[in-house]
Parts: C-alpha cells; sequence; structure tokens
C-alpha cells in the first residue's frame, strides 16, 4: 500500500508538473501573440502618422503655389515657394521638403514633335554640354516619337523583354528602359529634364544655363549666365523683358521659326519632393502639382512613392 500510495503521488505531481508547464507555454504564446500585436499596431500609427506628415507638407505646398499665384504671374526662384525646408523638427521625428519648378527643365516630350527642329538640336546640345554620349540622342527622340524605335532588337534582349510603343511618357523613369542610357547617365540628365505635356513653356526665371544655353544657338554663354545671375534679385517680367535685357548675349536670328514663343516667364507645373522620419523610419514622396488659373489654383496631379 505504501509503494502504491508513492506512486499515485508521484503520478498526481508530474501531472501537476505538465499542467504548470502547459500553462506556461500558453502564457508565453499569449503574451508573444500581445506582443506581436503591439508592435503591429504600433508600426501602423507610426506610418499614418508619417503620412500625415508628408500630406502636411503637401498641403503646406498647395497654400504656398496658390498664394503666389495670387500675387502674379511671374514665378522665379526667389519666390517664397522655393526655398527648401529642412529638417523640421516635428512629434518624435523630422520633416523636410523642398518645391522644383518643372518648367524650369528640358521638356522630353517636346522631342515627340518630328516638326520641332528646335527642341531636337537643343537636346543634342543639352547632352554635349552635360558631358553625355550624343548617341543617347537618337535613342531617346525615337522612344518618345509615336511608334516607337526603328530598331527595337535592344528592347528584345532586356529581361523581361520590351515592345516600346512610342509617344510622349507620364514618368522620366520610363527611359530608363533605353538600353543606351546606362544608370548614371540617367542620373545625370534626369535633373535637366522633365515630363509635361507637349505644350508646355519654359520658365526663363527658373530655367537652369544649361538648359537655356542649349536652346538659343550661337548664344554667348558667359554672357546669358551673367543675364540669368541679375533674375533673382530682378526677374524678367515677360519674354520681352529677357530679349531685352540679354540682346547682347543671343541673336534671334539663330532661332529657328517662331522658337521665341517657347519661352514663358510663370509656370503651372511644380514638383514636391518630401521626406519624414520618425525614430528609425523614413517615409517619402514626390508629388506633381499642376496649377490651373484661379479661381481654381493648385492640385495635386499625381503621387509617387510612399504614403500614396
Amino acid at each position: 500500500m505504501r509503494v502504491r500510495a508513492g506512486s499515485e503521488r508521484g503520478f498526481v505531481l508530474l501531472n501537476a508538473l505538465l499542467l504548470v508547464a502547459a500553462f506556461a507555454a500558453a502564457a508565453v504564446y499569449v503574451l508573444g501573440r500581445a506582443e506581436s500585436a503591439r508592435l503591429r499596431q504600433s508600426e501602423l500609427q507610426g506610418a499614418g502618422q508619417l503620412r500625415l506628415y508628408l500630406d502636411g507638407f503637401e498641403s503646406l505646398a498647395l497654400t504656398l503655389l496658390r498664394a503666389d499665384q495670387q500675387g502674379g504671374a511671374v514665378d522665379a526662384r526667389s519666390d517664397v515657394w522655393a526655398g527648401a525646408i529642412d529638417n523640421v523638427v516635428v512629434d518624435r521625428g523630422q520633416l523636410s521638403g523642398q518645391i522644383s519648378d518643372l518648367q524650369g527643365r528640358f521638356n522630353v516630350n517636346w522631342l515627340a514633335n518630328p516638326e520641332d527642329l528646335g527642341a531636337e538640336t537643343g537636346f543634342t546640345r543639352l547632352l554635349a554640354r552635360l558631358g553625355l554620349p550624343s548617341r543617347l540622342a537618337p535613342q531617346i527622340i525615337e522612344f518618345v516619337r509615336p511608334g516607337g524605335p526603328s530598331d527595337s532588337a535592344g528592347y528584345a534582349r532586356l529581361t523581361p523583354a520590351i515592345t516600346p510603343q512610342g509617344g510622349p511618357v507620364l514618368l522620366l523613369e520610363q527611359l530608363q528602359v533605353i538600353p543606351a542610357l546606362r544608370p548614371r547617365y540617367f542620373a545625370r540628365l534626369a535633373p535637366y529634364l522633365a515630363a509635361l505635356p507637349s505644350d508646355s513653356l519654359l520658365n526663363l526665371n527658373t530655367v537652369s544655363p544649361e538648359v537655356l544655353i542649349s536652346l538659343l544657338p550661337g548664344a554667348n554663354s558667359g554672357s546669358l549666365e551673367q543675364v540669368l545671375l541679375s533674375r533673382r534679385q530682378n526677374p524678367f517680367t515677360s519674354v520681352e523683358d529677357f530679349i531685352l535685357r540679354s540682346s547682347g548675349a543671343f541673336s534671334l536670328e539663330g532661332l529657328p521659326e517662331l522658337e521665341e514663343l517657347r519661352f514663358a516667364v510663370g509656370s503651372a507645373w511644380f514638383h514636391v519632393d518630401i521626406a519624414a522620419q520618425l525614430e528609425d523610419r523614413t517615409l517619402t514622396r514626390q508629388t506633381i502639382i499642376f496649377r490651373r488659373p484661379l479661381p481654381y489654383g493648385p492640385q495635386v496631379w499625381y503621387r509617387l512613392g510612399g504614403g500614396i
């Protein structure tokens, strides 16, 4: 009877230990699930907070561009909207952003028009000024022309293979599939390009010297750069004002017929580059804004990146 009683006590003790172990395992599992849920919730809250920061800067950009529009038709690099906003401290993080004028860049979609010889020759000169191979010009021009490239063999060797359809592009990144346009070439060229409607004009108050000189054959580079330096304190008020102030830097006789109509002193297309940081996480967004005439004003055309 003693042995039997001892065995029963051992059996009861073993069962108790097994139950304790089971309860402990269950508790660890429940706590683990709870911690995972907490981390997921924290992640969602952090992402939501970052998106709100991006939305906030986007709203600020719209407000600045509308206020500038109400102040007049001239857009220049000295305007309030053109100033970078760096590392603004927000709750547990930082916010940075920059508004840039897309009409201060060479519109690659000008090249889609076979009759626009000024854009074609200007683009070739722009590549030369940037130290890029001239062979890129026909490759990019054919890519945006209706019908696409005449020789698509290089595209067939891509992974995956593609058949370029041709025509204007919505995003500059579409050009990256061109076999000859290596990543380092694209990185060098992209800051000087925009993908806009083909009837967009070039803003003389924000255009870079490289782009403007490329579109003015025979221009005296040094003289024209000096004229452009003066626009920060004294922006061009009209195309005629620019022509008058830069009369010694180039001649209209060197332009193709009606080429001067490509120029303007105001803009409707803007790019907003935003970065929001929350603790160890960063979310970015690129927003394209189209500024319609008042009373409509600026509106978001499309967005790219995090927080869409």
